[in-house]
């Protein structure tokens, strides 16, 4: 179990650096705005899915081999704000963008950076757990 929470997180953590300074900054630069931005809002939902469910294997693993909260508590973060992401942000953004709303859209598009910003600390923490574990 050790070694499927070591797997989980890195293959987590892996997926936020590369999509993040990878594959989404690629995106932009290759496709027009139109084709990117639809093609952003449909691997978005699979993004967070993923981070949800290296969330919950990552965390029942912790819980069942360490319960150390300085493994476990960075997991929790990542993983709920990956839901929030998914479930919350990306409809609404979604929606600001079908709507026109390009105020709305740059605000929810800050605050989803930042979730992401968030999420990626909380790994490298819980990262810094799994060494002391």
């Amino acid at each position: 179990m050790f070694i499927l929470l070591h797997v989980s997180w890195a293959c987590w953590l892996g997926s936020i650096v590369f999509f993040s300074f990878v594959v989404a900054p690629t995106v932009h630069a290759v496709l027009e705005r139109p084709d990117a931005a639809r093609l952003m809002r449909t691997m978005f939902p699979r993004y967070y899915l993923f981070g949800m469910i290296c969330g919950g294997i990552a965390l029942a693993c912790a819980i069942a081999t360490a319960n150390d909260l300085k493994l476990t508590v960075p997991l929790v973060v990542a993983t709920v704000l990956s839901a929030y992401a998914r479930q919350v942000l990306t409809p609404a953004l979604d929606e600001a963008r079908r709507d026109s709303d390009d105020d709305r859209f740059a605000s929810l598009h800050v605050q989803s950076v930042r979730l992401n910003l968030v999420a990626l600390v909380s790994l490298l923490l819980a990262g810094l757990g799994l060494a002391i574990v």
